[in-house]
């Protein structure tokens, strides 16, 4: 046996070379790339193989004497370095990305006349006096192209404009157009073809929509480049879940992202295939078949494909995964002097192996399901296979527990029930569903969502390969029960993005729209400001309920516990005495002298001197007349704080919380209220009539 610790190879492909060159499986997706062009984007998740097919394209495509590989990997420092260039274009997603398209278009057309004036195919005269210009000046930028990108903005923005005479500016001064034409006589000319290989474009990203555009800049300009430009083709690498945020932010995806892409999918057997192509090489094996290579390197238990099995379903169905295992398998047989494997080296080493998957799953997904490892630990020290309705009682105390942290509380504000939590475990493949016609278990590992509803007689699964970082009563599965098991890509579900989140906030905003003012619409809204109060406010603001307005009992009010923990709300606390804070809702415009008459009323104990009135108003501002009289009237007799939110503002509230991951904008919203009551408002200062 080999004296190495991986001796199948590392599991990150650019430490993995050696092995990569003996012994490289070559899957149907490596065969379709290679013959054929009419899928540019290869998509994958974590651990799926992207960049050692990524590599061993690269080193196909060099053997061709008419065709140069070119291999791009953008280094994180400088992506993040681009991020902050990259905010000149604006906050919406359409202007990011056509900065972007223009930028990485420029690069990557740049970096082909590069190796075209480096191939010395073109002689100097035949090389273009404007491509000449740009090539040469865009060596001088830097040594890597996201470096170059970097300079090359900071040189050609002209700060001051608006994000569309930016952009506008930026193609103009960059002499695309003429740039690009010019390139594809050359190329055309140099009889040569070139081969773009883009990959680990997740370096330094962030899932938000400066990221997603900064990423989908460089596909669409690898796909303009593609159509536009005979003799050059590109391929892009991508993460499964920066994908999926493309698809979910881009207007143009059905039109120039969708049926472009390749999904990496292994199945049992080519994972099978694939690790005896490397123990064949590890071990020098000249054994014939795929099956006899297996049982010289297994025992007892692990022989057969019986026992590739039993590794396999403590994986997550990827390369990674299994060569891991097995690696750390083959060491520990290694250090007890032992020529094979025996079953007690998959146990010993499949905690540690659980362990990382189950952190790989928090990486993955944390940031668009920041409640995930909260949900997640709900189910820890049980038994792995529940029903829907016992799976659904575990969440349901999560999400009423008022001790939960004040950030965890609006995301379940967000997600509003245990049930689309459960939808939520499901669509990240950390729950499985038994699917009565086949009685398998199914789990989906894409982000995808079941279409059926689950019954409350269901049966789930936890994915085996997490039963042991989670402590369950079970940690291995038998043959009966391996066999009851599908993991797959395609079940009957409907595509839909895993960014649950926004688009649970996205529904609510939208909701208001329909929501008639008036008596008709007044229960609805009552149920549309409860979401929304607990949404923005979850945290400080805990047990938010409706209540009966006393003076209307078919009217309810929202009524919350304020924890005053600190900010705003320890603000409202403090210097009012609010430790029950109320929402008076007023499915109207404009608020009525009696309506501050009855908050008066019930300003007293523990809801302190202030009080929130909710509006159909398009706008939150005081003018001078009514309410703004009994604004200062109150404060002025009683000290009585009543303030005026319209549902505009919550709307507002809505549309920054999506994908934030800035300071609170609902914290920051309240702070800038109560100092615009105390300074402009309440201190009689002279207001303008409204316009």
């Amino acid at each position: 046996m080999p004296k190495r610790a991986n001796v199948l190879g590392d599991i990150r492909a650019e430490h993995d070379q050696e092995m990569l060159e003996l012994a490289f499986y070559e899957t149907p997706d490596y065969r379709t790339l290679i013959e054929s062009t009419d899928r540019p984007l290869v998509v994958g998740r974590r651990g799926t193989g992207k960049s050692a097919l990524c590599y061993q394209l690269k080193k196909y495509w060099q053997k061709g004497s008419n065709t140069t590989a070119i291999e791009i990997i953008p280094e994180e420092d400088q992506v993040i370095g681009l991020r902050a260039l990259f905010q000149v274009f604006g906050n919406k997603y359409n202007h990011i990305k056509a900065g972007a398209r223009i930028a990485w278009k420029y690069a990557v057309l740049l970096e082909v006349a590069i190796r075209l004036l480096e191939s010395h195919r073109l002689s100097r005269n035949d090389f273009n006096a404007l491509v000449d210009h740009h090539t040469q000046k865009w060596r001088r930028l830097g040594k890597t192209i996201a470096s170059r990108v970097r300079t090359l903005l900071t040189e050609k923005i002209q700060l001051g404009g608006s994000p569309e005479t930016i952009i506008a500016g930026l193609a103009q001064s960059l002499q695309l157009s003429d740039l690009q034409n010019d390139l594809t006589q050359m190329v055309a000319k140099s009889r040569t073809s070139f081969i773009l290989l883009i990959d680990q474009l997740d370096e330094g990203f962030d899932p938000d929509e400066l990221g997603v555009g900064l990423v989908g800049g460089f596909v669409h300009a690898a796909v303009d480049v593609n159509s536009q430009v005979p003799g050059i083709q590109a391929y892009i690498f991508l993460r499964d879940n920066i994908f999926k945020a493309l698809a979910q932010l881009d207007p143009d995806y059905s039109k120039n992202i969708e049926g472009r892409f390749l999904r990496l999918h292994w199945d049992e057997h080519q994972l099978f295939d694939l690790v005896c192509a490397r123990l064949r090489v590890a071990f020098h094996l000249d054994a014939d078949g795929n099956r006899k290579i297996w049982n010289r390197c297994t025992a007892d238990d692990l022989q057969e494909s019986s026992g590739f099995e039993k590794c396999l379903r403590l994986t997550l169905w990827r390369p990674r995964d299994v060569l891991s295992l097995l690696n750390e398998a083959f060491y520990i047989a290694q250090k007890q002097g032992r020529q094979t494997l025996i079953l007690q080296d998959i146990e010993s080493t499949a905690r540690e192996i659980s362990n990382t998957r189950l952190d790989d799953l928090f990486k993955e997904y944390v940031v668009i399901i920041p409640v995930l490892k909260p949900m997640t630990s709900a189910f820890r020290k049980g038994n792995p296979e529940i029903t829907y309705k016992e799976a659904t009682e575990r969440l349901e105390y999560l999400f009423n527990d008022s001790a939960v942290v004040g950030a965890y509380q609006r995301e379940f504000a967000i997600l509003e029930s245990p049930q689309e939590g459960i939808r939520t475990l499901y669509s990240v493949g950390f729950l499985g569903i038994k699917d009565s016609a086949s009685s398998a278990f199914v789990f989906c590992h894409d982000g995808r969502r079941p279409a059926k509803e689950f019954q409350p007689q269901d049966k789930l699964l936890i994915h085996p390969c997490y039963w042991m970082a989670m402590d369950l009563t079970k940690t291995t599965l038998d043959a009966e029960e391996a066999a009851e098991i599908h993991d797959e890509y395609e079940v009957e579900i409907f595509s839909e993005a895993p960014e649950i989140r926004d688009r649970r906030i996205s529904q609510l905003h939208g909701k208001l729209d329909k929501i008639p003012i008036g008596n008709e619409g007044a229960i609805e809204f009552e149920e549309w400001c409860l979401r929304a109060v607990r949404i923005c406010f979850s945290g400080p603001l805990r047990n938010v309920e409706l209540h009966p307005n006393k003076d209307a009992p078919q009217r309810r009010d929202v009524v919350a516990s304020n924890q005053g923990e600190k900010g705003a709300w320890r603000r409202v606390l403090d210097d009012y005495k609010c430790r029950q804070v109320i929402f008076e809702v007023k499915n109207k415009l404009g608020i009525e002298p009696d309506e501050y008459r009855q908050m008066h009323s019930y300003l007293h104990d523990d809801y302190g001197r202030l009080g929130f009135i909710i509006t159909r108003d398009k706008k939150p501002e005081l003018y001078t007349g009514p309410e703004l009289e009994w604004t200062r009237e109150l404060f002025n007799k009683h000290r009585i704080v009543v303030i005026k939110l319209t549902a505009t503002i919550f709307c507002s509230l809505l549309s920054k919380l999506r994908g934030s991951r800035r300071p609170d904008p609902c914290e920051h919203a309240i702070n800038k209220l109560l100092d615009t009551y105390t300074r402009l408002y309440l201190s009689g200062a002279k207001l303008a009539k409204p316009s």
